[in-house]
Formats: C-alpha cells, structure tokens, sequence
C-alpha cells in the first residue's frame, strides 16, 4: 500500500473507534470535548475517501440526537456550510439523506437559539425599538415573515425509536416543511419550522400516515409567562372530519378537484339517464340540447 492508502486507513480505523463511541449516548459528551475531533468534523466532510465521509455523516446522526449536543455542535463556525456543500457534492442516496437530517436538526435549534436570545433582548432594545416604529423591522420578525414554527406533541406510549425515525422523515418530505427536530424530554415533540401558509392539521395528517394514533398541536400563551395550549388531534377523527379530505381523496389524483369527488347525483344537471341515452346516439351535445328543449320550451 501507498503512504497515502495506509494513512487513509488509519483514518478510517481512527472515525470507526469514534462512531463505536457515539453508539452509547453517554460518550457522546466526551467525544464533543475532544477538542482535535471536534475541529477536524468539518475538514473530515470534505475527505476524498467516501468511506471517511460516510462514518463521518454516521457520527454527526448519533450526535445531532439531543440539543444539548447539537448546542455544541453549533460552536463550530465551519460545520453548517461544510455540511452544505457535502450535500450538493455526495451522489450516494443514504449518505446524502443523513446530510440533510443532520442539517435540520441544527438549523431547528439554530433558529429555535436565536428566536429565543431576539426574545430576551428585545426589551432592553430600545434604539431597535425606535427603529421599529419608523418601519424598521428586527432579524427576528424578518425570519417569521417567511417561516413559522410548529409544535407537535406525541403520546409517549406511542412513541419509540422507529416511529420516531419514521415520522421525521416523513417530516422533511412534506413539501413547506423547512426543518425538523424531535426531541423526547420530558415528553416528545416534535418542533418544525415551515413555510408560514403549511397548517398544522397538514403536519398531524403526515404523523397520522406514519403509524401514529394521536398527535397535539401546542401553542405558546402569549405573556411570557412559558404557559402552553394543546389542541389534541385524533387518527381517528381525521377520517370522518375535514382534517381527513387529503386522506379521503388519496386515491384520486392530485389535479382532480375536491368538489369534483364528492357529488350529489341529485344537484347534477345531466343525469345518468340522459347520459346513456346520449351515449346511444348522438352523444353529449344531443344531450344537452335535448335537455334545454324540455327545460325551456
């Protein structure tokens, strides 16, 4: 072997020993203090060995798991672009899926950080205030016009480590949906941001259709003062409810009308009748002036 290939493989052997590490949630704190791996992670990204980016990705899945270490995470400045760029330059379907998990869960505790320090300064702010009122607007309120958030709370009974992968991914397939982070303390929730039209009866429809009986939507008591409302949704009613008309009609096809799926044979101006008398002889426009005669004359 080359000097290159044998330090190549050192390299391997060196982010396997890591990734066995990160496999027990208890050393992934120890991992993150390792200031050498930790400033490396962005550099490893860019390797030009698809085995060294691949255990690499696995390692940034196992560690993006708890926001208190995507918090860490985020204190490298590199990480986010490097992460970037490896989703438009890796071709391999698992590797690059991995990138984009990855990616929204740091974004999610990103934005979730900075909405959460624009809310703690905004009171001190006087100037930015003022600023405000000459139609000046804060970060903040720039990145809300364009994005909402969105939490949904599970039932912890239903709740397990295949659910979880299967809902977040379905998660991100969901066109409007932005970014994605699920988190299981005290109870698990799931927290999106999305584009400001998406509702949240569209997201339950999506938990509902990964295997999910149950799912609530909570809304922050404006005030301050942390209290929350939970607007509980049910599988079950979905079906029979207006929440369910994406359901109802998933048979269709996308670019048939709602209104045309569900017709009163009794509100329709060419009746069955008519239409196979039609049928029989001349066809619709027979049909249609025979019935304009009767009406009208």
């Amino acid at each position: 072997m080359t000097e290159t290939a044998n330090a190549t493989a050192d390299k391997i052997k060196t982010i396997r020993a890591y990734y066995k590490l990160c496999q027990k949630p208890e050393n992934r704190g120890i991992v993150l203090k390792d200031k050498t791996f930790f400033n490396t992670l962005p550099t490893l990204l860019k390797d030009d060995s698809s085995d060294v980016i691949r255990y690499t990705v696995k390692i940034l899945v196992l560690l993006t798991e708890q926001s208190d270490n995507i918090e860490q995470l985020l204190k490298s400045t590199e990480l986010l672009p490097s992460l970037t760029d490896a989703c438009e330059n890796i071709t391999n379907p698992s590797v690059n899926y991995n990138l984009v998990l990855v990616s929204s869960r740091i974004r999610a505790v990103k934005n979730s950080l900075e909405a959460r320090r624009a809310e703690q300064n905004e009171p001190l702010a006087d100037a930015v205030k003022e600023l405000d009122k000459g139609g000046g607007t804060l970060h903040r309120k720039f990145v809300a016009r364009k994005s909402k958030q969105i939490i949904m709370e599970f039932d912890v009974d239903e709740f397990d480590e295949a659910k979880k992968r299967d809902v977040e991914r379905s998660l991100l397939k969901k066109k409007g949906v932005i970014s994605v982070y699920i988190t299981e303390s005290p109870v698990p929730r799931a927290v999106l941001r999305t584009i400001p039209s998406l509702e949240a009866k569209e997201i339950a429809l999506v938990v509902f259709a990964a295997g999910f009986e149950y799912v609530a939507q909570i809304v922050k008591m404006p005030g301050g003062g942390g209290e929350e409302e939970k607007f509980e949704m049910y599988a079950s009613e979905a079906q029979n409810s207006k929440i369910g008309g994406a359901v109802a009609s998933g048979d269709y096809p996308e670019y048939l009308d709602d209104d045309v799926l569900h017709v009163d044979p009794a509100s329709c101006v060419i009746t069955n009748e008519m239409a196979a008398h039609g049928a029989q002889e001349n066809g619709w426009f027979s049909s249609i002036t025979s019935f304009v005669k009767t009406s009208f004359w």
